[in-house]
């Protein structure tokens, strides 16, 4: 049930990118009130940063590797399986442009330290109260980059890395 729910997290999130297409990145700020974080997400010595073009030579041979027309771009949407994260791209001018990093257990948590499995206290004294939230889903915003994070129930079930294409 966890899979589905967490399966169908990420279909509506894509699905939201499918509406909007927008320019190439600009600089990323922190909003006022949110705590200093790296939204690039470090795993294993290798960084992997949202809304910067991807080669997956750099980053090992995936377990699971799909790809989809992209609804919103001209070319494919490209997903990258790995042990405890997937990785989404979107086309740029032809250059895969890592759009999404989605975490599929507890083995891996954020820079800051969360992970799923950790408590909704453990999110604020993480990343503070500057948050938006629709249902049990919080997400932090660092210019075009957040942190989404699925808490129903007290316990984080999904975090997700992405970039705003908006």
């Amino acid at each position: 049930m966890k899979k589905y729910f967490a399966l169908l997290l990420i279909v509506l999130l894509m699905l939201g990118g499918c509406f909007k297409k927008t320019e190439t990145p600009t600089e990323d700020k922190p909003a006022s009130g949110t705590k200093e974080v790296d939204y690039d997400f470090k795993y294993d010595g290798k960084v992997y940063k949202l809304g910067e073009p991807f080669n997956k030579e750099d980053y090992g041979e995936p377990l699971e590797y799909s790809e989809v027309a992209s609804c919103a771009f001209e070319g494919l949407d490209k997903t990258y399986k790995y042990e405890h994260f997937e990785l989404t791209t979107y086309p740029v001018n032809g250059v895969d442009t890592l759009y999404a990093i989605y975490f599929l257990d507890d083995e891996v948590e954020t820079n800051e330290g969360l992970k799923i499995s950790d408590t909704f206290e453990d999110m604020i004294n993480t990343y503070g109260n500057d948050f938006s939230q629709e249902v049990n889903l919080y997400t932090y915003e660092q210019g075009k980059k957040n942190i989404n994070i699925l808490v129903p129930n007290d316990f984080v079930t999904s975090i997700e890395y992405r970039y705003s294409l908006q």
